[in-house]
């Protein structure tokens, strides 16, 4: 049977550390977020909130990203009888923004120490919580008889162990996000870089290939044979016209002509008569 709150306040006194009155929820007590809290890492670079684990001062917040888990420790030290149970939630506005109790839903009797909540945000949002922020709620029951039990020792902190499998991070949609966006830049800025590359490679090969056929087109006409001079060469020498007659006027000279010398013989000497003496 599970205890009303009239039973609550006469029992809760000597079974909680710190206990308030005025916590008393119907049949239910509101425990506090306590001083020892841990998020897991959200994956992104450089986030500001993947931090250790750490102490909370008086007031000071923390928040649950969307996809991530998180230890949080209570505030009050319980302790359950022997004869009885007791059994633990989130609260309902809680519940509304994503936060889910993944720890278990029961205390077993005789237990004394703190209470340590895993919690998982799956809600769209951050979940925003602050140390003393009344967070669970914990019910009692009777049990039928009362069981002689070893007395079960609660936590006083957050055990280290407990980080190992979340300290590496959470695989949450906030977390792919971060890694898509980030291997799709990685990827365009590839991209740009192969098609710097390609632009070179085409600009180069123009360049080898032009270079080429200029190189080509050099040997050819260095190594063709001389062609006979063409008609246009032979037209600017003069040739006589078949039509026209030359006139004795325009015919050379025969004296113009240089005549072979020749050299006359002895025999052909003219005979030159003396001159008659003059008479006196």
């Amino acid at each position: 049977m599970f205890w009303g709150g009239e039973r609550l306040k006469d029992e809760l006194g000597d079974l909680i550390d710190g206990y308030d009155v005025k916590r008393i929820d119907r049949a239910a007590y509101r425990l506090r977020v306590g001083g020892d809290v841990y998020v897991s890492p959200t994956g992104e670079p450089n986030d500001p909130r993947n931090k250790p684990k750490k102490p909370l001062g008086v007031g000071e917040s923390f928040t649950i990203p969307a996809g991530q888990f998180g230890f949080i420790l209570t505030e009050e030290l319980i302790r359950v009888p022997q004869h009885a149970i007791a059994f633990i939630s989130i609260r309902a506005n809680y519940k509304f923004r994503g936060l889910v109790n993944v720890s278990g839903f029961h205390v077993d009797p005789h237990y004394e120490g703190k209470l340590l909540f895993s919690v998982f945000n799956a809600g769209p949002g951050a979940v925003h919580l602050s140390r003393g922020e009344e967070c669970f709620l914990i019910w009692y029951a009777s049990l039928d008889r009362p069981s002689v039990l070893q007395k079960k020792m609660g936590f006083k902190e957050i055990p280290s162990d407990l980080l190992g499998p979340i300290a590496t991070g959470v695989e949450s949609f906030a977390g792919l996000k971060s890694k898509i966006d980030e291997n799709d830049k990685k990827l365009n800025e590839r991209v740009a870089t192969v098609e710097r590359e390609q632009a070179v490679m085409k600009w180069a090969s123009a360049l080898v290939i032009g270079m080429m056929i200029t190189f080509g087109l050099k040997e050819c006409s260095l190594s063709r044979p001389a062609a006979a001079p063409t008609a246009a060469v032979l037209s600017g020498v003069p040739s006589p016209s078949p039509t026209t007659t030359p006139s004795p006027a325009a015919s050379p000279s025969p004296a113009l002509t240089p005549a072979p010398a020749v050299t006359p013989s002895p025999r052909s000497l003219p005979t030159t008569p003396s001159a008659a003496p003059s008479s006196q």
